[in-house]
């Protein structure tokens, strides 16, 4: 996999704009490295504690009963792992969803438009979308579409959306009996509904997985195409 090589990216921006505007754009670089690095660990943190009561050995009567409640004290544990995985979880939800708007800031100042009066958007409006409209049509423009209009990212917009200024959309722990999904049981999102959508439930392992890894892929392009940007205009 290509690496994003930040250095000659704050290079570039320093030759552009100057040494303030490098020093500008480096906590929104620090910034994405940490939430990726913040969504692997409470993913991790969120698989530990619910392995740690209910194991893929274990079998559906186990699973049941853990559910069910019927050994109090198991189930106490249970719960209560269940609980702290769905704290992790909501926090991966939000870091993985921030990577794109801290992008945008990191956009916006790679660019300059701070510095431009035609270009300049208030601070709590500077976003990937408010950025991507300032953009030419290219290759860096491609990947952020990718990025945001995948359907795997708009859900990931709602459920976080959702969970923040609506209520938290519940990862409960459930029993598959159909035979039929490729996880047995596991942590599996409410079904929920946002801005007139509805949004049936899903595996929380699979859907956290694919996104982050689906993530780390398109910022690295959205990287080197920036950097080729910027050295294009020196």
């Amino acid at each position: 996999m290509p690496i994003w090589d930040l250095k000659e990216l704050r290079s570039s921006v320093e030759r552009l704009h100057g040494r303030d505007q490098r020093s500008a754009i480096t906590p929104s670089l620090d910034s994405i490295h940490q939430r990726r690095e913040f969504a692997r660990y409470h993913y991790h943190e969120a698989q530990r504690l619910i392995r740690d009561v209910a194991t893929s050995e274990d079998s559906e009567m186990q699973i049941m009963q853990l559910i069910m409640g019927v050994d109090e004290e198991a189930s106490a544990v249970f719960q209560r792992a269940g609980f702290q995985a769905a704290a992790h979880i909501t926090a991966c939800l939000q870091s993985m969803h921030t990577v794109a708007d801290l992008l945008g800031h990191t956009l916006y100042y790679a660019f300059g438009m701070n510095l431009d009066p035609a270009k300049t958007i208030e601070p709590r409006r500077v976003g990937i979308h408010s950025v991507s409209r300032h953009l030419p049509e290219g290759a860096l423009k491609r990947h952020l579409k990718t990025l945001v209009e995948h359907d795997d990212f708009v859900y990931l917009s709602a459920i976080t959306n959702h969970s923040k200024h609506r209520s938290i959309v519940k990862a409960n722990y459930s029993l598959d009996l159909t035979g039929d999904s490729p996880t047995p049981h596991g942590l599996k999102f409410s079904r929920f509904e946002y801005e007139g959508k509805t949004y049936p439930e899903r595996w929380v392992g699979p859907t956290l997985e694919s996104e982050y890894k689906r993530q780390a892929e398109i910022v690295v392009s959205v990287g080197l195409a920036l950097n080729n940007a910027l050295d294009a205009n020196i």
